[in-house]
């Protein structure tokens, strides 16, 4: 479970901004309060939803954008051969004045996991000149087992900052392998990979577990591609349900929705004059069908397209909602309203926020 994430010196955010999802003293909504395993001594809870409000260019989005780019950090940063072409030179930092344009970003966040709070966190300093290539100036994790914190690894500043000389530093008890496995991995980490990553790319069990989490409950794509949702309710007649469900329960008027596959437009188009790589990759096509009825109870059938733009948003965002409610992830999505009926809107949070819907 997502308690905080701060970003600094990204995209416009220029100074350190911070989403805090733990609760605070007040009793409102206190319905919507959430209390796992795990969380510090005289917490209030943890809100199950939250909402980034804000004038144009305050940086809404640069949060949003930050989240994903640490997911995808940790994910990839360890994949490439070559220094300096990895996940990490894609980092952004603020380019409205000298010294931020050059200076590091910082990432932040803390979570639940496996009824344990932990922090991680990175600090880059982004590429300077044409031969340059962003590097990782600081990491660190952090956990608090029976609430009492533990440092499992710091890495760069965070490792002097804390009076450590060594440019790595690992707990010999909270680190699996201790400082002989430690040095081994570390001696194999370029300055432009995260050693969270190669730790977990080398089968280290900690660092496995804080990716996972990353790649299974941090999500960070607002909109699957195309025709994801009409597959998977071809393939799964209990998803199909819970979409139909969905879009019932937002009162769009929808009774049920059929979806044909074009598998022969597809087979046309794979046997049309085009190389292979491009014909590999050709998109299935579908045609998606809504069902109404009118006045006298008679079936009426609509194109999805001539839906509303907001209908037809929730519809491709009803995969990433049925995962994240089934399994308990945590949803990032980016201009929700956009669109979206203000009665949908509600429809929608009110399902994360349902203990029922959300347990």
């Amino acid at each position: 479970m997502l308690l905080e994430f701060s970003a600094e010196n990204y995209r416009s955010l220029r100074e350190a901004q911070s989403l805090d999802l733990r609760a605070t003293a007040t009793r409102d909504l206190s319905e919507v309060i959430r209390h796992p395993p795990g969380l510090e001594a005289g917490s209030r809870g943890v809100a199950a939803t939250a909402a980034v409000f804000g004038a144009n260019a305050s940086g809404k989005s640069s949060l949003f954008m930050a989240a994903a780019f640490m997911r995808f950090a940790v994910l990839h940063s360890a994949q490439t051969a070559v220094e300096g072409a990895g996940a990490l030179q894609h980092v952004i930092p603020f380019r409205f004045d000298h010294d931020h344009r050059n200076g590091p970003v910082t990432l932040r966040i803390a979570f639940l996991t496996n009824a344990t709070r932990h922090e991680y966190g990175m600090v880059l300093a982004p590429a300077k000149g044409a031969n340059r290539f962003t590097r990782v100036t600081a990491e660190w994790l952090r956990i608090w087992p029976k609430n009492r914190v533990r440092d499992v690894f710091l890495r760069g500043d965070a490792a002097a900052q804390a009076g450590h000389a060594e440019p790595l530093w690992v707990s010999e008890d909270g680190f699996h392998g201790g400082h002989r496995l430690a040095a081994d991995l570390y001696e194999q980490t370029r300055d432009d990979v995260l050693f969270l990553s190669l730790a977990s790319q080398r089968n280290h069990p900690q660092a496995k577990s804080v990716v996972s989490w990353f790649n299974e409950h941090l999500l960070t794509e607002s909109l699957p591609s195309a025709g994801k949702t009409e597959a998977a309710m071809l393939a799964d007649p209990q998803f199909a349900g819970y979409v139909t469900r969905l879009l019932g329960a937002a009162d769009t008027g929808i009774q049920r929705i059929e979806i044909a596959d074009n598998e022969e437009k597809h087979r046309s188009l794979q046997a049309a004059a085009l190389p292979q790589f491009i014909s590999d990759f050709l998109p299935r096509s579908y045609t998606t069908r809504t069902i109404h009825r009118d006045d006298a109870g008679q079936d009426v059938v609509l194109a999805l397209e001539d839906e509303s733009h907001g209908t037809q948003r929730l519809f491709h965002l009803a995969g990433p909602i049925y995962d994240a409610l089934r399994h308990g992830r945590c949803l990032w999505i980016d201009e929700l309203d956009t669109g979206m009926h203000h009665w949908l809107l509600r429809s929608l949070i009110k399902m994360f926020q349902s203990p029922e819907t959300n347990p």
